[in-house]
């Protein structure tokens, strides 16, 4: 799955990669894993990302739905974008 999005807390661009689309991402992306899982971001979003599993630990799968563990499989953690992050503008290869 490969996100893009514009964050407004920090006025920036981002990019997350997972998956097979992993091994193409974006140049400078740095690499966050978590419970045997890697996923590809931007700086400013693989800051985010390790603070979000580090301190606050939980997502919201859908708007006004439950939280749930913050984890870095596809469905979460784009839950966790567009919930928490925002700014998603397009996904592709993303959960059905």
């Amino acid at each position: 799955m490969v996100v893009t999005g514009y964050d407004d807390r920090f006025g920036c661009g981002y990019v997350l990669s997972t998956g097979p689309d992993l091994a193409t991402a974006a140049p400078g992306s740095q690499r966050v894993s978590h419970q045997n899982v890697t996923v590809a971001a931007t700086p400013e979003l693989a800051a985010s990302l390790r603070d979000a599993l580090a301190n606050h630990r939980t997502a919201q799968l859908v708007l006004g739905g439950p939280h749930v563990p913050l984890a870095l499989d596809d469905r979460t953690v784009l839950g966790w974008l567009r919930h928490s992050v925002g700014g998603v503008l397009t996904v592709t290869n993303g959960p059905r």
